[in-house]
This record gives structure tokens, C-alpha cells and sequence, in this order.
């Protein structure tokens, strides 16, 4: 095997499980009904990040490396918009 071919085996895994990492905490927001514990500038950051890093892709013509991002973007939105709902204390149902 190739060292192009290694390293586009290895950047295929790492941007899988760049937007597979996310997972979790949205899972664990939407069952527990609260976000109070999340940090929404860290989320702020990694969207604005990744908006970065699809402008360079989109420039140097790196699909791989935009649809990566793309995918995170979405997932951190999600995640955003979670806080922004459940993020006060006791969730919206109170609890």
C-alpha cells in the first residue's frame, strides 16, 4: 500500500471521528433534557473554526477536507441550538 493511500485511509478515519465525537454530547442533551453544563463559545468556536476551514478547502479544492467540516458544522449547530434551548438551569419543563 502506498503512503497516499495510508493517508487517505487516515484522514478518512479522523474526519469520522471528528463528527462521530459530537454524537454523544447531543445524545446525552436531548435525554437529560439540559444543557446548563455545555459551553456554547466552545461551540461558537468550533463552527466559526470549521466555517474557516471550509473557505480554505473550498479555495485549495479539498472536497474531502470541506465535507469533513461541513459535517461538524451541522452537528455543532445542532448542539448550539440545544443549549440555546435546554441551557437554562433545570431544562424547560423545570427539571
Amino acid at each position: 500500500m502506498e503512503l497516499q493511500q495510508v493517508a487517505s485511509i487516515a484522514g478518512s478515519l479522523g474526519g469520522a471521528l471528528g463528527v462521530l465525537a459530537f454524537f454523544p454530547q447531543a445524545y446525552r442533551i436531548v435525554q437529560r433534557r439540559s444543557a446548563r453544563d455545555v459551553s456554547l463559545s466552545m461551540y461558537v468556536a468550533i463552527i466559526t473554526g470549521c466555517a474557516l476551514w471550509m473557505f480554505y478547502s473550498y479555495v485549495y479544492g479539498l472536497v474531502a477536507l470541506f465535507v469533513t467540516n461541513a459535517a461538524i458544522t451541522i452537528v455543532a449547530l445542532v448542539i448550539a441550538a440545544l443549549r440555546l434551548r435546554y441551557g437554562r438551569e433545570g431544562g424547560p419543563h423545570g427539571s
